[in-house]
């Protein structure tokens, strides 16, 4: 049986690199599907300036074999045809800082989302909000993170250290199935939140209403007034690549607490 290769782009060569192998163990155990992550070596912006310098003719795959030793290991003798989608991940906090002169006041990352927005052809790319990190941020059985839903802009930087107060999940490892549960129902509930719903969305709402550039439509809307509203990019990848029974499975609560928070607006 012939497999079908996943490829997973990560900014990170740790930290991502973790999180997918643990993913790889949980919910793509069959013998049928092959994911492999590879460090793009560089910030993804960086990857996608390439590609839009080339207006898009070149193969995503071989420019990643070529800017990271590491990657070109891993893929070994596989070329762009051997993977039926591409996946990239992300982190919100670091793509202002390779922005140019002439692109200072430019939507950078959502041209990113619009040139990154279908698997089998360029990529999908997901963003975390402010960073991977975010993954371990949440409270079992609840839609609250550590400390605030909010990030401050200026603050971004220091976000690993405030996250990683969340001592308990820090073993990225050891994640299993349980976890999981926690991470992927804490997003669906603030997701909700974010878009301003007191009701988490349902299978087919989500399905039809939420995308990677949606997400960044109303971040921007927050990003403006200076804060991030924390949410991580993996769990949305699961809901987005498994079917309604996996939803079912992974999103328990019907509610979050908006009404508890005022608000999903720190205006």
């Amino acid at each position: 049986m012939n497999k079908e290769r996943i490829a997973i782009i990560t900014e990170g060569d740790v930290r991502e690199l973790e999180i997918f192998d643990n993913i790889r163990s949980i919910f793509f155990k069959t013998d049928s599907i092959d994911i492999i992550a590879l460090p793009a070596g560089e910030n993804i912006y960086m990857l996608w300036k390439q590609l839009k310098d080339d207006d898009f003719q070149t193969d995503i795959i071989e420019i990643v074999r070529e800017q990271n030793d590491a990657a070109a290991k891993i893929l070994d003798k596989h070329t762009r045809d051997d993977f039926s989608e591409i996946y990239l991940f992300f982190d919100y906090d670091g793509h202002q800082d390779n922005l140019s002169d002439e692109e200072e006041g430019i939507d950078v990352l959502g041209q990113m989302l619009g040139a990154f927005d279908n698997e089998t052809e360029n990529g999908l790319l997901y963003v975390s909000y402010p960073m991977a990190e975010s993954v371990r941020d949440y409270i079992e059985d609840d839609c609250a993170v550590l400390g605030n839903c909010y990030v401050l802009v200026d603050d971004l930087s220091d976000y690993k250290h405030i996250s990683s107060k969340n001592h308990k999940h820090n073993k990225l490892k050891s994640y299993g199935i349980v976890e999981w549960e926690d991470i992927t129902d804490s997003f669906a509930r603030r997701l909700s939140c974010l878009l301003g719903r007191e009701e988490v969305l349902s299978y087919g709402e989500y399905k039809s209403e939420v995308t990677p550039e949606s997400i960044y439509i109303f971040q921007k809307q927050i990003i403006e007034h200076g804060k991030a509203f924390t949410l991580c990019a993996f769990p949305e990848f699961l809901l987005d690549y498994h079917k309604e029974t996996f939803w079912r499975k992974m999103v328990k609560h019907k509610k979050n607490r908006i009404r508890e928070c005022g608000g999903n607006r720190p205006l």
